[in-house]
């Protein structure tokens, strides 16, 4: 697809999904698309080339949740592959104070990459796992987060109540991105474990792709007031 018809497309399909997207922030999109399979040549960043199908199923997956997301602040991806949401994110925020975060060093690699390229300001990107800075043993991360989220990993219960407890701040937000077959049904048996660590469950909104046939969710968890600090409150 020519660089024209990308960007017509991919303005066209946000005005269409209710994200205000605008021009200069659509060719920084298309920037970091083009790097994406530049190197994806060489490297296994993503199983998606298509770019229609790169449009809707990573761009347009990134940004229709904003509008249920924190718009200013640090902000924490988790598992975050080739950026995706974390730098659609950022160009459509730019007070988002970014940490883009992954295991994979070819992934880290090639976001500092595109982020030597891009002209935005207050991000970064990590080579490491969220149990490190959930423990607070990394000298390169200034917590806590306004926002932390996981978009295309598998959630887990250790997410909740180590990643979100330990690295949120004060009424911060741990988003999940969720397909329509998400199984949570292990939730509700550890909901009393989320709630003493401080961390509520604030409900799951739901969105579509444009040629998607069924819905896509995000879910979302709040950092409150532990059973413990509350207890302590009140001595």
């Amino acid at each position: 697809m020519e660089k024209k018809d990308f960007l017509k497309t991919l303005l066209a399909l946000a005005e269409q999904c209710g994200v205000p997207l605008s021009e200069a922030q659509a060719l920084l999109c298309h920037e970091h698309i083009s790097l994406m399979l530049a190197w994806n040549r060489n490297h296994n960043l993503t199983r998606i080339t298509d770019p229609k199908e790169i449009i809707e199923k990573h761009l347009l997956d990134s940004l229709i949740p904003a509008r249920w997301l924190p718009q200013a602040g640090p902000a924490l991806d988790i598992g975050t592959g080739p950026g995706f949401p974390g730098i659609p994110l950022k160009v459509l925020h730019p007070e988002l104070e970014m940490l883009l975060l992954d295991s994979h060093r070819k992934k880290v690699s090639f976001l500092k990459t595109v982020l030597s390229t891009l002209p935005l300001q207050n991000i970064s990107a990590l080579q490491g796992r969220w149990e490190e800075l959930a423990q607070g043993d990394h000298p390169l991360v200034n917590g806590p987060f306004k926002l932390a989220m996981m978009r295309a990993v598998r959630l887990e219960p250790e997410h909740i109540s180590v990643a979100a407890a330990n690295l949120l701040g004060p009424d911060g937000m741990f988003a999940w991105w969720a397909g329509p077959s998400a199984d949570l049904e292990w939730h509700d048996q550890h909901r009393e474990r989320f709630e003493k660590v401080g961390v509520t469950f604030a409900g799951r909104q739901s969105y579509s792709l444009p040629s998607a046939t069924q819905p896509r969710y995000l879910y979302i968890w709040r950092k409150t007031e532990s059973k413990k600090q509350a207890v302590r409150s009140r001595e």
